[in-house]
Order: C-alpha cells, then structure tokens, then sequence
C-alpha cells in the first residue's frame, strides 16, 4: 500500500470529502498545535510511519476532526498552515511555520535534557549549587567557558549522563574570552560539541596547523 493509499484510509473517514484524497486535504488546516512525546514510539496518524516523537494536529475545517501527524506529512500532503491571522498561509509560509515549531520542540527537549543532568548532578554532588547553574541558564541559555568546564568534570566524576551538545557554550563578553584564552588546548577539546560553527571556527587553528584545536590569540 503507498503512501498516498494509507492517507486515503486514515483521512476520507474523518472528513467531509469521502471519495477524493486531494479534495479531503484542503478541508484541513494546521493551526499550532504541538507536543513533543519525548520518546520516538508513535505513529504518524495520517501516513502510517513509525517512530514519531513530534506531533503535528491538524484539524477540519467542517467538522469535528483532529489527527496528531508528522511534521513532514504537512508539508509533503501540501495542508496549509494557519497564520497569526487566521489566514491560510502558502507552502513557503506553511514550511516556515512548520520548521519554526519543530524548532521550538528541539529546543524545549534539549533545554529538559540539561535540566535533567543538572538535577541529577546536584543529587550525587552535596557540593554543587545547582541553582546559581539553573538562573544562569534561564537568564542567557548558556554557559561560559569556565562554568561549562566545572560542569563536564562533575559529570564525569560522578558519572552522570549527559550530551555535551546539550550545552551552549556563551564567548560574547570581554570576560568569557578571556576565560577561553587561558585554557589549554585539551579543555578547549572538550568544549568543542558546545560551540556553534560560528564559534568553532572562529576558535579553531588554522588549517595544517598541528595539535589540538586551539584559539587565535591575536
């Protein structure tokens, strides 16, 4: 059974078009709202396809209907999303919108996954002050280069899970620089996973240069 014969099944039977699968799609909008299942164990309602962690709902127009689907679904069943007007946008705005809130989710579940780590290092560690870590990262969603540093050696000492790409690393200010610049190579190693590409190449060496990746200290 294709793809589109599986969408027909799911979808003629909770529309008001009952026959036509291209007549259906159009009764249907997607208006926002979305949930992040937090493990990947669902099925897209709308094509069948397994391992959804992301949920979509889409909703009819006419009638009572909703269907929790796939972001890709949206945009390869050409639904259209709603925008902050109510207007129905076009594919490149229902792309837009679509991309933008399964971003937001992303996001969310990797801003949990710290919290996460940071809640159990507190519990393992009687020396860690998880809160002061907690306000600095509702307040700039990222850490310096020397808190990052502390963290991932409390991680590690007290076996705590953790992905180091989960963490941002922060270098705006003259002070957080300052505190790159004075780590050794191998520290800068470590913090690497954190860094943005923009960071990262702003901070690697110079291409043939040997060693370690390092910062330009100019």
């Amino acid at each position: 059974m294709s793809w589109a014969q599986r969408a027909a099944r799911n979808l003629l039977p909770l529309s008001r078009e009952k026959s036509d699968l291209a007549v259906a799609l159009r009764e249907w909008r997607y208006e926002g709202g979305f949930y992040d299942l937090e493990l990947p164990e669902e099925t897209c309602e709308l094509c069948d396809h397994p391992d959804i962690r992301y949920q979509f709902e889409i909703r009819n127009r006419f009638i009572d209907s909703r269907l929790p689907i796939s972001s890709e679904c949206i945009n390869r069943f050409g639904i259209s999303a709603t925008g902050e007007d109510g207007e129905d946008l076009d594919a490149a705005g229902t792309r837009k919108k679509v991309g933008r809130d399964r971003r937001t989710l992303v996001e969310e579940a990797r801003k949990k996954r710290v919290i996460t780590a940071l809640v159990t290092l507190s519990q393992a560690d009687d020396q860690f002050t998880i809160l002061s870590f907690i306000d600095y990262l509702k307040d700039r969603g990222a850490f310096t280069p020397k808190q990052l540093t502390i963290l991932l050696w409390r991680f590690e000492k007290y076996r705590v899970p953790f992905g180091v790409r989960d963490f941002k690393l922060t270098i705006r200010r003259d002070r957080e620089k300052v505190q790159l610049m004075e780590m050794a190579d191998w520290q800068i190693e470590r913090l690497l996973p954190a860094m943005s590409v923009s960071q990262r190449s702003s901070w690697r060496k110079p291409p043939g240069a040997e060693g370690l990746p390092s910062i330009h200290r100019q």
